[in-house]
């Protein structure tokens, strides 16, 4: 059965494309007639039937396992987009500098016009109608939104050829190069477009004259060792994108406050007339050496323009909003960074916006008569908006987020750090911004981390988001002490002779909720919920299930990691898996090959099974000896492995002197330990302060 709004997305693309006939693009962003709709077989590079769901050979990692031999495509971007913000549409033109870095000869690109994704006719809308979602399928003009070709992108003035493979879906677009482009080779391609974000917000939106523009251009498709990796926005799945400059010119509204990606080398953005009282903006416009000169721009009476300008990014975002307030500060390092094979600064700015104006923008997002619900709910908007950001709240929340993130990774590499207040829920995370929906210390902890753990560390979302998601998730996890090596820690520094009793209250709290998410995986596993984390994000059987394995299950795996190799070797190994990869695109081999280096032995059986597999950890203790001896007793414990992931599994006798912890082999399925004790031993737990996930933990009877 097709859905009302995938009907509607179709009749409406059929019409778009009877209509094309000219050289102007439709709507939908489709080709002119005269040229083919779609790509002869109509699968998208990489995800054809023999695909594998989940990444079983390196997609970037060179075959060395190290940094050696390895390459990536690059691209920069030149762009002027000018923001008629009543009617939300952005005019935009600008040029790609693709270079060709691979040892392979290249006919063709691969782009994206994500914001395709927010309308009718969509893979996103379609997806939402087969999971039970009303969002986008239904959407009426202006309320959609779209990106759309206002002439063929072209090279050297010569028009390329242009497809959408997908159609109905617009987001992934073919581009045929007129000529070969070999290795080591430079293209340029330029584009002219329109873009309008959607009015119901998701990851990017607009009310009233605000607007959060994300993925708003036409960003090429990553080439990689495997190919071309290009895929359908969808709900489940997230970006991959490819390094280089960008280099963008806004011309806005004169009162218009702008919040980007990159530092303002021109103009300005505004945040000096809207800054709250003592604080004063440090714009950093001199970061970056040898910037080019900007673009010559006509302005008309009431605008100004602003150029941000970004390197080593691979990705640009920007918000802008006449109610912003601006808050800010700057994070001083108070050591020195070490050597990096990439610039870090000594001091990054911090620049906070959020809503000076939050009792009439939220006014917006309410309806009914005024209740007393209208007003709890006016109330909750305006705090999210405005009171849990000022005062310098927001702001120190993201210098705390700094100094946290570089001991766990390293250097910030940029010089600048943006963290605004979306038109959206929840977060998401850009090359030195973030936009949130919220101010809270976990939030922005979560989102800052992902401005290294993606942003840096280039992974492909959309094939492996446990890569960011999870390991976020983890460190996030871990600031607040909420994480099983840390309560485990605790709990043993205690030492009571019945682990099962904590005596502090908020630490048993913390040990009950690690205790009670374990149980939550596990039965999701035991009853065939769960899936594989490694699983390519579209493939999953609904969004639900993929936020639970990249987000939860995810995070669980690098909390049993951080169990394996060891509190000193995992902190490490975050940090060597930064500095080595920072960058570049990293996936599965080139992040288990760091935590092998710093740990010092293989770590496949480990990844294999928490990537490629589900499963639960499962062991059984027996004391199968138990008598005196020469020296005073002897212990017998087996140690058997019942599920199906491994893992060291520790157990601890309890005498009068305390308690002994050991751990198995988690390469043998079963394990004796044979332990001479002068002091009869009292008690004998398998994991007894609660440092895994194991199935049934607890007292093992002496007989």
């Amino acid at each position: 059965m097709v859905s009302r709004g995938l009907r509607v997305g179709v009749a409406l693309l059929a019409l778009l494309v009877s209509s094309c006939s000219r050289s102007t693009q439709s709507a939908a962003g489709t080709a002119p007639a005269s040229e083919p709709a779609l790509i002869p077989s109509g699968v998208l590079p990489n995800q054809g039937p023999d695909a594998p769901a989940i990444q079983l050979a390196p997609a970037s990692t060179p075959s060395s396992g190290d940094t050696a031999d390895y390459w990536q495509q690059r691209a920069d971007y030149s762009i002027i987009a000018s923001l008629n913000d009543t009617t939300g549409v952005l005019s935009a033109n600008g040029t790609l500098t693709y270079t060709n870095n691979s040892p392979d000869t290249l006919r063709e690109l691969w782009v994206h016009q994500h914001l395709n994704a927010f309308r009718p006719g969509s893979r996103w809308s379609a997806t939402d109608a087969r999971e039970g979602r009303n969002r986008y399928q239904d959407m009426q003009e202006p309320d959609y939104a779209y990106e759309r070709f206002t002439r063929p992108p072209a090279v050297n003035g010569r028009a390329l050829r242009v497809s959408y493979p997908i159609a109905p879906d617009s987001t992934v677009v073919h581009l045929a190069l007129p000529a070969p482009l070999a290795p080591g080779a430079t293209v340029n391609v330029d584009f002219a477009w329109m873009a309008r974000t959607s009015t119901l917000a998701r990851r990017q939106g607009r009310r009233a004259r605000s607007v959060d523009f994300a993925q708003w251009y036409p960003r090429v498709a990553v080439y990689d060792r495997q190919g071309w990796k290009p895929n359908a926005l969808v709900p489940a799945g997230e970006f991959y994108g490819e390094y280089g400059t960008f280099d963008v010119t806004m011309i806005v509204a004169d009162d218009q406050v702008i919040g980007a990606t990159g530092v303002p080398v021109n103009g300005d953005p505004g945040w000096a007339r809207v800054a709250a009282p003592g604080y004063t903006p440090v714009l950093r416009a001199n970061a970056y050496d040898n910037v080019p000169e900007g673009p010559m721009v006509k302005l008309s009476a009431g605008q100004r323009s602003v150029r941000f300008y970004a390197r080593d990014v691979h990705h640009f975002a920007w918000s802008a909003s006449p109610g912003f307030r601006y808050e800010g500060g700057q994070y001083v390092r108070s050591v020195a960074p070490g050597a990096y094979r990439f610039p870090v600064w000594d001091t990054v700015s911090v620049h906070v916006l959020y809503r000076g104006d939050a009792e009439s923008d939220c006014e917006l997002t309410l309806t009914g008569t005024n209740n007393a619900a209208r007003q709890r709910a006016l109330q909750s908007c305006i705090a999210t908006s405005r009171t849990q950001w000022e005062d310098g709240k927001a702001l120190q929340m993201g210098l705390t987020a700094q100094r946290w993130l570089e001991d766990v990774f390293g250097a910030y590499p940029y010089p600048q750090v943006t963290i605004l207040k979306r038109i959206d829920g929840g977060g998401t995370e850009f090359p030195m911004m973030m936009q949130n929906g919220s101010a809270n210390q976990g939030l922005i902890t979560h989102e800052g981390g992902h401005i290294y753990a993606h942003g840096a560390l280039g992974n492909n979302e959309w094939q492996s988001g446990w890569m960011d998601e999870g390991l976020t998730s983890y460190q996030t996890a871990l600031q607040s002490g909420n994480t099983r090596p840390v309560v485990s820690a605790a709990r043993f520094e205690l030492s009571p002779s019945d682990p099962s009793t904590i005596a502090d209250a908020s630490l048993a709290a913390r040990a009950l909720a690690l205790r009670n998410a374990a149980e939550a995986r596990n039965a999701a596993v035991l009853s065939g919920r769960a899936e594989p984390i490694g699983t390519r994000a579209d493939l999953f059987r609904d969004f639900s299930t993929y936020n639970n394995m990249v987000y939860g299950r995810a995070s669980a795996m690098f909390e049993a990691l951080h169990g394996v190799i060891g509190d000193r070797a995992f902190r490490a190994f975050l940090r060597d898996y930064y500095a080595r990869w920072a960058f570049r695109h990293v996936d599965r081999w080139a992040l288990q090959l760091s935590a092998q280096r710093v740990y010092g032995r293989p770590l496949d059986w480990f990844f294999d099974q928490w990537i490629n597999r589900t499963g639960v950890v499962d062991y059984e203790a027996r004391v199968t000896q138990f008598r005196e001896s020469a020296i005073g007793w002897l212990i017998e414990i087996t140690l058997i492995r019942r599920g199906d992931y491994r893992h060291p599994m520790p157990v601890g006798i309890y005498d009068g002197s305390g308690w002994h912890l050991t751990r198995g082999d988690p390469a043998k399925d079963t394990v004796v330990f044979t332990i001479d004790s002068s002091t009869r031993p009292l008690s004998v737990w398998l994991d007894p302060f609660g440092a895994t996930d194991v199935v049934s933990p607890g007292r093992i009877p002496i007989p």
